[in-house]
């Protein structure tokens, strides 16, 4: 009898989180208080961001960059393609760096590697990839790394994430974070909301991700809203400026496999 409780349990739990997950695409905003912070960079840190595209380093981690520098740690934001798919890339370069100003980097500690933009796996292999990568870091020698996480549904993202991923196995006493930033229906709800919290999909609220949250100050929200606003070739796309300004909220979230 109490074999077949206990399968009745599970079978309900399981079902429930289906049912959750068909009927909301992210965790209710309540979960961030259950997440662990980030840890804050220090004078002592080195923090390598890589930014698959001129915006993702905005869009994902301004408010982490913006206390990277505030906590005077050194700081590289390593722009991985040309951001030119589209044959905006001189003006999104433009876009990249005052963005990144106005979160307080210099043009000093911008780096770039210039690959061409989208179906980055077809243009070049993982092992050219992953010596690219490992020169950039050889040279900075960083003790923390944000990099895109595998588990997001843009090409390059995903392959610059499986890449980091294989690298960082290595390389154990980096801290390391993932962060997403396209994934079918988030964040939500979609729009300016500024009061709200940032939460995870309900698809990747799984054993391989460790949500942890990076909380913002008002002003951190709002020069993260100014550094996106310089992204014009981006928000004049509809579903991009949904994206872009749905990603200002009270948190950053980041995830860790360690």
């Amino acid at each position: 009898m109490l074999v077949w409780i206990v399968v009745a349990i599970v079978v309900l739990g399981i079902g429930g989180y289906y049912l959750y997950a068909r009927k909301f695409a992210v965790l209710p905003e309540v979960s961030v208080n259950l997440m662990a912070d980030v840890k804050e960079p220090t004078a002592n840190d080195k923090v390598l961001i890589i930014s698959p595209h001129p915006d993702d380093e905005t869009i994902a981690a301004a408010g982490y960059i913006q206390r990277t520098v505030k906590n005077k740690a050194k700081i590289e934001i390593l722009l991985v393609t040309d951001g030119n798919r589209r044959g905006f890339g001189a003006e999104r370069h433009k876009e990249f760096r005052d963005a990144t100003e106005i979160l307080g980097v210099g043009s000093g500690d911008l780096q770039y590697l210039e690959l061409l933009e989208f179906y980055l796996r077809e243009r070049i292999s993982e092992k050219d990839l992953t010596t690219m990568l490992n020169h950039e870091m050889d040279n900075f020698q960083p003790t923390i790394i944000l990099y895109p996480d595998e588990s997001d549904q843009n090409p390059d993202h995903k392959y610059i994430g499986e890449v980091m991923q294989k690298i960082l196995a290595n390389k154990q006493k980096i801290t390391s974070y993932s962060y997403l930033v396209h994934y079918r229906h988030f964040p939500q709800p979609v729009g300016l909301h500024m009061d709200n919290n940032l939460t995870p999909p309900v698809k990747l609220a799984d054993f391989t991700h460790h949500w942890q949250r990076s909380m913002l100050t008002s002003d951190e929200e709002n020069a993260k809203l100014n550094a996106l606003s310089t992204y014009k070739t981006q928000l004049r796309t509809p579903l991009l400026h949904d994206l872009l300004v749905s990603m200002v909220r009270k948190n950053e979230l980041f995830s860790t496999s360690k």
